[in-house]
């Protein structure tokens, strides 16, 4: 799930790919999977949950046991958990069972659905379990432990050597299943619940305290599964409603509510009575984790995890899952500094920068309108584009249905990988979910890129092809003229927007004490805002200007 505040942490065992046979060369145990739904048909898997982190996704799946289809095997049989761990959306680590039912001392059976969260340095890991002596009458005797470990490979231990919930929590349940957490910022939840009752509670910052008395979560059509995540102003309450199940959701301003209701997104699986949901963003997309029973074999008790894409409306209403084979492969490495010519995937076409607007045009190598020079901005995945021919900047506008116009001022934008065939998204509003798109998905010459919603369609990804940009000249262009010694005397920095500016436009290189470029482009301001601070030489043509950057 995506949570606001969390701290990151130190990616331990590494998985390093071979990227001619795509294997698993070191470190960790287990098997690879491959994109495909289900995620992996070595063990049947269930009741997923995702966790991002260092730009890694980890799953911590359930694992089901029982064995095929018939009148003695209506019980689910699970007595462990597994972890899997990916990169890119195709290849996938699994650990193994790296936690089980016999972790905690207290508890005798059925390792049931789980979640994981990560903080103050440890992750830590809330599943229900069968209570070895704690059963009210009426219920099952389900408890909710919490495990600790430094890494979600293990090993993983038992947080607190008894359950955090448990038939004799006040204002609990009949069965004590299903927790999700959630951080809101200010307070840890942890939401649980069956049988059409739902409970939350605030949890201690150590993460294994209660620190308030369990309280309803009053969403009428509550079965199971409790899940909640945050997205442009709103918060999402989806669960398991009836059963069979469907997978619905509520929406409210804030975490008290009030919930509005809105129907149904993923619909009553075929051969599995069950639906267990898990909605988190990844690399700029969002994901929609759930389990079927679509592997060799599968029934109600023997699920599969599977991952499609879930996508909102410009209400943030959220659309209809789509089941499909698999999600693309995705690139998750930073886009590399330096010249790129920009095609739309949809149309083959280019984007120019034509009289202040992006538009895309016929390809054309010799068109320095379309040759467009990335930069890093102040943090990962934000990025500026400036068009070599105008000097201007990629810059969108955050209402939808703008045209997306180029400015004099950088404006640094989010770049995500949309596929690993199909190329990027353009962000105009990360957190919002809007981003470039050819307007009415045209392949007319001409059409202008609009700011809208994500909606994975190809006129929204956008492929970088490098492209050699053309050696400095020292000569300005347009009626600027040329950039001389005397304009270069006029080179300042601004140490508060940490820009230099030039006398003149130019193209210019940035350069080190050591003669190495650090930067290269073309106009008159040079953004230095991830430069380190020193001494560095602006050169056009065969003048050169020292800056002492602090």
């Amino acid at each position: 799930m995506e949570t606001k505040g969390l701290e990151s942490f130190v990616h331990l065992p590494r998985i390093v790919w071979n990227a001619a046979c795509c294997a698993i060369l070191s470190t960790g145990f287990g098997s690879a999977a491959f994109a495909a739904n289900p995620l992996t048909t070595d063990f049947y898997s269930a009741d997923a949950a995702a966790l991002v982190h260092n730009d890694s996704l980890f799953i911590f799946a359930g694992h089901d046991e029982q064995g095929p289809q018939g009148n003695n095997n209506k019980s689910f049989i699970m007595n462990d958990w597994h972890v899997l761990v990916t990169d890119d959306m195709e290849h996938y680590h699994d650990y193994g069972a790296v936690l089980s039912v016999k972790t905690f001392k207290w508890a005798n059976a059925s390792a049931f659905a789980g979640h994981c969260e990560y903080r103050n340095g440890k992750f830590y890991w809330y599943v229900a379990v069968h209570h070895g002596t704690i059963k009210e009458n009426g219920s099952e005797g389900f408890a909710i432990g919490v495990a600790v470990a430094d890494h979600p490979s293990g090993p993983w231990t038992d947080a607190i050597g008894q359950a955090l919930i448990t038939d004799n929590t006040p204002n609990d349940v009949k069965l004590n299943i299903d927790p999700a957490i959630f951080y809101d910022g200010d307070d840890i939840w942890m939401y649980w619940g069956s049988w059409n009752a739902g409970r939350r509670v605030k949890l201690k910052d150590n993460m294994i305290e209660l620190a308030s008395t369990p309280e309803d979560i009053k969403i009428k059509d509550f079965f199971e599964a409790p899940w909640m995540h945050y997205f442009r102003g709103n918060y999402y309450f989806s669960y398991a409603s009836g059963y069979p199940s469907t997978t619905n959701y509520s929406m409210a301003p804030s975490l008290n509510g009030p919930w509005t209701q809105k129907g149904v997104i993923n619909d009553k699986m075929e051969n599995s009575e069950t639906n267990h949901q898990a909605i988190f963003k990844y690399l700029g997309h969002w994901y929609f984790m759930y389990h079927g029973a679509n592997s060799p074999g599968g029934w109600t008790y023997r699920r599969s995890v599977n991952i499609d894409y879930l996508y909102y409306d410009r209400d943030g209403l959220i659309q209809k899952i789509k089941h499909t084979n698999g999600v693309d492969p995705v690139n998750n490495a930073l886009v590399e500094a330096g010249g790129y010519r920009m095609v739309v995937s949809h149309s083959n076409l280019a984007l120019e920068d034509k009289d202040g607007i992006v538009v895309q045009q016929t390809a054309d190598e010799k068109n320095e309108s379309q040759l467009w020079v990335l930069a890093h901005g102040d943090s990962a995945r934000y990025y500026t584009l400036k068009n070599f021919a105008t000097g201007r900047y990629y810059c969108p506008p955050k209402t939808l249905l703008d045209t997306v116009k180029t400015s004099a001022t950088a404006c640094e934008i989010r770049i995500e990988n949309a596929s690993t065939k199909k190329g990027y998204f353009l962000f105009a509003d990360y957190d919002s979910d809007y981003l470039g798109d050819v307007l009415n998905i045209s392949k007319e010459v001409g059409m202008p890129v609009i700011t809208w919603v994500r909606t994975g369609t190809d006129n929204q990804k956008v492929q970088f092809a490098k492209a050699e940009l053309p050696k400095p000249t020292g000569i300005a262009r347009g009626s600027a003229g040329a950039l001389n010694a005397q304009t270069m005397q006029q080179v300042r920095y601004d140490a508060s927007a940490r820009v230099i500016h030039l006398g003149a436009e130019a193209s210019w290189f940035l350069l080190d004490v050591n003669g190495v470029v650090v930067r290269r482009g073309y106009g008159r301001e040079i953004q230095v805002r991830s430069v380190r601070s020193g001494m560095y030489f602006v050169r056009a043509g065969q003048n050169t200007a020292k800056v002492l950057v602090k």
